[in-house]
């Protein structure tokens, strides 16, 4: 085989895509400085009280959180499998029994104001606060409830050509990817190293546990059947109530025939390989 031609190449060749067939599609990466994070604080009366607008300069503490959030997550997720032997001669099975969320990351730009780390060290002193005089010797703290400093985040992840118009002629723009944090908290927030040299920008990371995440195009259960339990009631399946009668009927009846059988009947079943009726017998 020889080299490719100027048609193979450039051309529409049937049997190959072209590079202007692809073009369009290896030519839109995703850029991942295209991001905006979102803190749908709804308990910060509890756990921050006010904060003045000079010090957020007119932009709100939401908004302000949001310009500094200089970088965020794209969460991922696993599952922890457990293994099942036996349901099915030979064969070693797993099955999922439960979904991990990894932590969430965030690293902000501390502002000369110091919010940033002001919010961040107010939420995690209300969920762990000194009970007592915050000098004394013999201080004691207690946990508040969750329902108290739980909040929402999201993150949007979007394109240079989301929100244009009409971008390089063409009416097409990209889309946008949300995931939505559930019940957030802050579980660490590292330490933040000062010295003296070249001077550099202060940044906070801080990590957050959540209950769950969901996006914009997750698979939702909507007229989805119920699972339900098989006819040996060891697995589940997605077969409807009525089949399941119909199968718990039929062994029914494969029993009441077995049993009328006599002892020798019953033997000479066994060595044809009469099925195991499970829980039935």
């Amino acid at each position: 085989m020889g080299f490719p031609n100027r048609n193979q190449i450039f051309g529409s060749d049937s049997n190959r895509n072209s590079v202007l067939d692809v073009r369009d599609t290896i030519a839109r990466p995703s850029l991942d400085t295209f991001y905006e994070v979102d803190f749908s604080f709804g308990k910060t009366d509890r756990w921050l009280g006010s904060i003045g607008k000079n010090r957020t300069q007119g932009n709100g503490l939401k908004r302000k959180m949001s310009l500094l959030c200089t970088q965020a997550e794209i969460p991922g997720t696993s599952f922890v499998p457990s293994t099942a032997i036996g349901h099915h001669q030979g064969i070693q099975e797993e099955f999922p029994n439960l979904r991990n969320f990894p932590p969430l990351n965030l690293v902000f730009y501390c502002d000369a104001d110091q919010v940033i780390i002001q919010v961040l060290e107010s939420w995690m002193s209300y969920i762990n606060p000194i009970f007592t005089d915050l000098e004394e010797s013999q201080a004691y703290s207690r946990f508040n409830y969750p329902e108290d400093y739980k909040e929402d985040i999201s993150i949007t992840k979007f394109e240079r050509d989301t929100f244009i118009e009409h971008s390089r002629g063409s009416s097409y723009r990209s889309h946008i990817s949300q995931f939505k944090f559930k019940n957030v908290w802050p579980s660490n927030m590292t330490s933040m190293r000062v010295a003296y040299g070249d001077s550099n920008v202060l940044r906070c990371t801080i990590q957050f546990a959540y209950d769950r995440f969901f996006t914009s195009y997750t698979k939702r259960a909507d007229q989805k059947r119920a699972v339900l339990n098989s006819v040996d009631d060891i697995v589940n399946t997605n077969s409807t109530q009525e089949a399941i009668d119909i199968q718990k009927s039929y062994d029914q009846k494969q029993k009441e025939e077995y049993d009328a059988l006599s002892a020798q009947e019953k033997m000479n079943k066994s060595g044809l390989g009469w099925y195991n009726l499970g829980g039935l017998l």
